[in-house]
């Protein structure tokens, strides 16, 4: 049967099961006639139900058979030149009392994923709002170009060329186990703060109020040396035993003490350490009970092998334990940008 048009006031239907299911067996809801279109007096107007294929556009567009269950391709204009649109395929708003939501276009959902496969030469997005994409891992091949402020949160997989333009924001991890290669010159923003220099300052003191003139002040240098070192000082008078501090036990390795004796009153010649036991320096003096001398006792602290002279680019390439290590100009005192 050919017709120039049909007017159907309801609801269309064509579907390979009749009234009785001759196909299907016994008729039930949902089996030959949609339930979500409604059924009887519920049926809602305007609707179109189909269980079979269903072809919109140039039937020479998919001459193979059951390539899909919706079809659409651009209409043939030798066919019907009539027909002739700007787009495939087009979903639109206008004209509806309801506004934008994030569900107008559905592919797939919650209790129903579906994949999909895009083959095509060029796609333009036009956001006026926000696009937000969740995947626990997203893969991308080629040339990537961006434009614009960018914000990520994530891991994140590039294989080939990346070309940004404009500001990249990234509040999150980096790791980069690639290579990058740069041809061209890379410009970065001084930023103001404290870096580090590569080397120390050439002294370093400290600096404080002179104790009794006003308006004045006193600076000190630190001793430098290739050792972890203290030292007490002090005079004897009318003994021969320098007690060493309790809290050296510990701290000090005692082979490493050495003691600097001057006399003071009269030459001793004859003056000299005895004996270190039992946290006590013993001297010995041809004048044991008159001895009289200005003493400095140094110790070095007990802790890991200090390497004076290593390799490297910076205090991170140091070959030993630097835990208990500040480092000046490195870990602190660092110079101003």
């Amino acid at each position: 049967m050919e017709v120039q048009d049909i007017h159907v006031g309801s609801q269309l239907h064509v579907s390979s099961a009749g009234a009785a299911g001759e196909f299907l067996g016994p008729y039930a809801p949902g089996v030959r006639d949609p339930i979500c279109l409604g059924i009887g007096p519920a049926s809602v107007p305007g609707s179109i139900f189909a269980n079979g294929v269903v072809l919109i556009g140039s039937p020479l567009a998919y001459p193979a058979p059951g390539e899909a269950t919706l079809m659409v391709a651009r209409q043939n204009p030798k066919l019907n030149p009539k027909a002739t649109t700007g787009s495939i395929f087009k979903v639109s708003n206008r004209a509806s009392v309801i506004p934008p939501t994030p569900i107008d276009v559905m592919i797939g959902d919650p209790t129903g994923p579906v994949g999909m496969s895009l083959f095509t030469t060029t796609i333009n997005i036009i956001e006026t709002t926000s696009i937000n994409i969740i995947s626990p891992i997203r893969t991308s091949a080629g040339v990537k170009k961006h434009a614009g402020a960018s914000s990520r949160t994530g891991a994140e997989v590039d294989v080939g060329a990346e070309v940004h333009d404009g500001v990249n924001v990234n509040n999150a991890v980096t790791i980069d186990n690639k290579t990058r290669k740069i041809n061209g010159v890379t410009v970065t923003p001084l930023v103001k703060g404290k870096f580090f220099t590569g080397k120390a300052k050439l002294d370093k003191g400290f600096d404080i109020e002179h104790p009794t003139r006003k308006g004045k002040r006193v600076r000190h240098i630190c001793v430098e040396g290739p050792e972890s070192a203290i030292y007490i000082r002090g005079k004897l008078k009318g003994t021969h035993i320098i007690d060493i501090p309790e809290y050296w036990q510990g701290l000090v390795d005692y082979d490493t003490i050495t003691v600097n004796l001057t006399p003071c009153g009269k030459p001793d010649l004859s003056l000299y350490v005895k004996d270190i036991r039992d946290n006590k320096i013993i001297l010995s003096s041809d004048h044991l009970t008159q001895v009289e001398c200005f003493y400095q006792v140094w110790g070095n602290r007990i802790g890991p092998e200090l390497h004076v002279e290593y390799d490297g680019e910076s205090p991170a390439d140091y070959p030993g334990d630097q835990s208990g290590h500040s480092i000046a100009g490195y870990t602190y005192d660092k110079e101003e940008a």
